[in-house]
Parts: structure tokens; C-alpha cells; sequence
């Protein structure tokens, strides 16, 4: 019997297998379970964290980045400047009407072209921290403060206005204590923006175990509005906001998993990719854009320190 790393309740029932996705080809098996109580869905084998560098190697796509698109590497850039302006319009939204520099502290930054952008356009105090300086370390970067640092042995004097989390959480091996520690790092007023894949999408209907939500073995656990609710302590935290969208596009999610049951080679050149890409994402537009309307796989939660 499994207990839920949440709510600690032993009642947890199969929801899932799945391969190692977005990885080489093998035997291994993942299985993921539900929890009765929250409904928080986790992994009930996952790898230890000693043993994650298998899994995120030089050749994992999301560190790769647009150099993994050869010669299309541009336009993929400039996708990724658009993600991270919608991330900032969307963290704008909840800044207080103040006159001080607000302080800002992106957890998993990986490569900090968020924290660029944000810096950029609204001049805040930056930070962020992730447990490899891979996104960073051939890159020069200025007026942020990057540690290479997991969120438990992060040290900082400074308490921070707002504390974003895009697509963190879910691969958290202790969320309960990583949640407690943010608290701490939060000014009273202070908010959590958290973005994670949502378990109960259509995509992930749909596309089962090919889905890219689950990503295993490097998300641990997936979360819903009522696991949300028993993760935040309602005598610390009010979520004063939940969507069912986000603000990564639920279309590259979705390709993700296409691409998943197809078998590509992930750590190959992405290029003889790129136009059916395209293709498919102005092909499938009158489908995507019920996607403020549908759950199409991105959940997006604003939560504020009492």
C-alpha cells in the first residue's frame, strides 16, 4: 500500500504505466498511483535523486534547446521569448501598487531567459536558483543573481514578493517541505505562481500513456484543484486564483506526445521536424482555440502567504 506524499493517506488506487519518456528506448516501467483522498496522482517507483543524471543528460531536449533545431533555431528562440512574455505579463498582473523594487525568485530557472525578459521590461530584483547551472554556465548574464542550488539548501537573507514555479513542482521529491520553505522565503502578502501539466486534461485522456504530462521518471507527482487545496494550509496560504490554462502553449504538450508514440530519437536533430510541426500546430488552430474553454493539459494556480 502506497501513501500519498501529500496528505499521507494510505489509500491509493493503479492509475497509470508508462516508459521513461523523452529518453532512449529500455524495459523500465513507471507506475503511477492515485490517491483517494486528494487526488494527488504520484509515482510509486521513482528514481532516486543520486541516479537522475541518467535522465537529464547533455542530449535531453529541454536543455538542448533551439540548438537541437539546426538551422531553425531562430524561430524557436523567438517562440520562447513569447512564452516568457506571457509569463511576465502574467506575473505583472499581480504586483502590488508599491514604489519599492519588487523581488522576484524563479525556482528550477534552468536557462533564465524568464528572468531576462522580466528584468528587462519591469526592472525587478531578480533571483533564481536551480539544482544544475547547465542553462547558465557558458552564458553571460547581468543584473540577475543565479545559485546553483537545490530550494532546500538555498540560503538567502532576502524575502521575496513573488516566488515562480513553472513547471517545478511536479518534479519535487518532498513538495510538502519545498511549499514550507517558500513560505518562509515569502514577504506576508507574498505569491506562489505555480505552473504544472494537468492529469485531468483531454490531452492526457487522450493520449494516455504517450503523454508528455507525465514525463517519467523526472515528475514525481501531478496535481488537481483539490490536491492544491490540501497541499496550501488554509491557515498559511489563500489560493486566490486557479486556472485550468497556462501559459505554456497546451499545443506543445499535446506535439510532445505525438512525438512520444512515434519513437523519435530525442537526442537527434530536430530539424526534419520542425515543418510538420508547423503544419500540424496551423492545422489543429481551430482546435486549440477552445483552450481557454477546455482543459487541454496546463493548470496554473496563484497562491498568497497570509
Amino acid at each position: 500500500m502506497f501513501s500519498c506524499p501529500i496528505c499521507n493517506q494510505a489509500g491509493a488506487s493503479f492509475y497509470i504505466t508508462t516508459s521513461a519518456l523523452m529518453h532512449k528506448k529500455n524495459n523500465e516501467q513507471y507506475h503511477f498511483y492515485k490517491c483517494n483522498q486528494c487526488e494527488l496522482v504520484f509515482l510509486s517507483n521513482p528514481v532516486s535523486e543520486k541516479n537522475l543524471d541518467t535522465y537529464y543528460t547533455e542530449n535531453y531536449l529541454p536543455y538542448k534547446g533551439s540548438k537541437a533545431w539546426g538551422k531553425f533555431a531562430s524561430f524557436v528562440d523567438k517562440s520562447q521569448k513569447q512564452l516568457d512574455i506571457r509569463r511576465v505579463r502574467f506575473v505583472k498582473r499581480w504586483v502590488g501598487a508599491n514604489n519599492k523594487q519588487v523581488r522576484i525568485l524563479d525556482v528550477g530557472c534552468g536557462n533564465p531567459t524568464f528572468l531576462e525578459v522580466l528584468q528587462k521590461q519591469l526592472n525587478f530584483s531578480c533571483t533564481g536558483i536551480d539544482f544544475s547551472d547547465a542553462g547558465w554556465e557558458n552564458k553571460k548574464v547581468e543584473n540577475i543573481t543565479l545559485v546553483n542550488s537545490s530550494i532546500e539548501a538555498f540560503d538567502t537573507i532576502n524575502k521575496f514578493d513573488i516566488i515562480t514555479l513553472w513547471h517545478y513542482l511536479e518534479h519535487d521529491y518532498q513538495p510538502i517541505e519545498t511549499i514550507e520553505k517558500l513560505y518562509g522565503l515569502l514577504e506576508p502578502g507574498g505569491k506562489l505562481i505555480i505552473e504544472v501539466p494537468d492529469y485531468k486534461s483531454l490531452t492526457a485522456k487522450i493520449q494516455k500513456q504517450y503523454w508528455q504530462g507525465w514525463h517519467s521518471p523526472r515528475h514525481l507527482s501531478l496535481f488537481s484543484q483539490k490536491s492544491f487545496e490540501v497541499l496550501f494550509d488554509k491557515k498559511k496560504w489563500n489560493i486566490v486564483k486557479y486556472l485550468r490554462l497556462g501559459t505554456l502553449d497546451a499545443f506543445t504538450l499535446w506535439w510532445l506526445g505525438i512525438m512520444e508514440k512515434k519513437s523519435i530519437n530525442w537526442s537527434g536533430n530536430m530539424e526534419k521536424e520542425f515543418w510538420p510541426l508547423v503544419f500540424l500546430k496551423v492545422y489543429t488552430i481551430p482546435l486549440f482555440v477552445f483552450e481557454k474553454l477546455l482543459p487541454f493539459g496546463i493548470q496554473l494556480i496563484v497562491v498568497e502567504k497570509k
